[in-house]
């Protein structure tokens, strides 16, 4: 389901919702409140389309409506998962993480018997006006998760709490796309669908068992079919599924529903899942409000395939210190700004053909716009350093930025083939 060539901001949508009577609450109790993320000394942003010029705007959009390319190939398209870096000091084990956390990890992991995934990070509604909404992420909830589910990886650490960065946002995730979903049966009918729905279908410990395996579907999915940030994973995706299995009601059924199309093998494939609980939350509107049988509800998903996380506020939490404790660093840059070229880079780049120079100063026209566009891809580059990371230029070429933390500024240091390059 390609997303549409416009779709409204979130900010948009929610001033919409305040003229359907019910469907937005200013003070509900209900709402998972933990973590707001307003210290910036404590937390990490990596996507807030709410508080800073989105790079569709500054592509000459309208504000209140955000841009997507019609393929997905495109160089404008955004990246499927952000490049965030988990910087882990070379000497931490694992056993370490687990003496820092300590009672914290018997907490979480307990929770995660009673809430599954969502005992590592929440997602919190934009149906509501009290806390900010989107997705959270506590950093202990990463090492913990990194700790549960790929302990018997042969992984290092740094990359296991990657991986686990990833399957708790692609998790949430979904859960920003059913409220997306939800808000479109609203603005269609007229109707409050939201509260009436999750009080309908909630079970005795507070969540939605269809909608949460369907969100543990969505981050298996992501793992299955990796994109860049995802893949050479060392078996990340089999792991992974066990550890869905061995969670609560609903969570459990995650590995059921991966597949596009499962009725052969007596499944239920994903897209028929998150129809029928689009019908389901539908039907819940108040006043009641019956949609006709031929109305396909998968259409009120703003894509169940690639959900756009930039346009979800999306924040890493360290509220309680264990990150900085333990010297873990979370590198993520939303731009890359005034880059700098070395002597050795200007001297390759002088023998380049003139297409590829010009191919670098497009890269670098985008990466001032956002790190996250797709044609990039911008990600950590550790065979030469901590502070280095790689980039696209052009369909053959790649060139390696450093990142100098006591300037703040960026040097292009080297530009060549992948090959050359050292990618192979």
């Amino acid at each position: 389901m390609p997303a549409g060539p416009h779709v409204p901001s979130i900010s948009y949508i929610r001033n919409a919702l305040e003229e359907v009577p019910g469907a937005i609450r200013f003070d509900d109790p209900s709402t998972d409140a933990r973590g707001s993320g307003a210290d910036p000394a404590l937390a990490v942003w990596i996507s807030d389309p709410d508080r800073q010029s989105n790079v569709r705007n500054a592509m000459g959009e309208r504000p209140a409506v955000e841009s997507h390319t019609d393929t997905e190939d495109s160089s404008e398209a955004m990246a499927d998962n952000p490049a965030v870096a988990f910087e882990i000091p070379p000497k931490l084990t694992e056993a370490d993480v687990r003496d820092a956390l300590g009672d914290e990890l018997a907490k979480i992991e307990q929770l995660s018997q009673l809430k599954g995934a969502d005992a590592y990070g929440w997602y919190t509604t934009f149906h509501q006006k009290r806390f900010q909404h989107g997705v959270h992420i506590p950093g202990e909830g990463v090492l913990a998760f990194a700790l549960d589910a790929f302990s018997h990886l042969d992984l290092s650490l740094k990359r296991k709490a990657e991986l686990a960065f990833h399957a708790i946002l692609r998790h949430e995730l979904f859960h920003f796309n059913v409220d997306c979903m939800i808000a479109n049966w609203e603005l269609a009918t007229g109707a409050a669908v939201f509260w009436a729905a999750k009080e309908r279908h909630r079970n005795a410990h507070g969540y939605v068992p269809l909608e949460e395996g369907l969100a543990s579907a969505y981050m298996l999915r992501g793992f299955k079919h990796p994109s860049r940030e995802l893949a050479n994973s060392g078996g990340a995706y089999e792991t992974l599924k066990q550890f869905c299995i061995r969670q609560p009601e609903g969570y459990a059924d995650a590995a059921q529903y991966v597949k596009s199309r499962g009725q052969y093998l007596g499944l239920n494939s994903y897209f028929d899942v998150c129809c029928e609980l689009s019908v389901a939350y539908g039907n819940a509107a108040t006043p009641a409000w019956r949609p006709p049988e031929a109305l396909d509800a998968l259409l009120f998903y703003p894509d169940v395939v690639r959900i756009d996380w930039t346009r979800c506020p999306i924040v890493i939490l360290d509220e309680h210190g264990f990150l900085d404790a333990l010297g873990v660093n979370v590198a993520f840059f939303r731009t890359v700004c005034d880059i700098e070229e070395t002597e050795r880079f200007a001297h390759a780049f002088k023998k380049l053909d003139k297409s590829i120079q010009d191919q670098w100063r497009i890269s670098v026209s985008k990466l001032a716009l956002s790190t996250s566009l797709n044609g990039l891809g911008f990600q950590p580059w550790k065979m030469d350093g901590a502070d280095y990371y790689s980039v696209n230029v052009g369909g053959n070429f790649r060139a390696h930025l450093r990142y100098d933390r006591n300037g703040s500024k960026w040097f292009a240091e080297a530009i060549g083939n992948h090959k050359e390059m050292g990618h192979g």
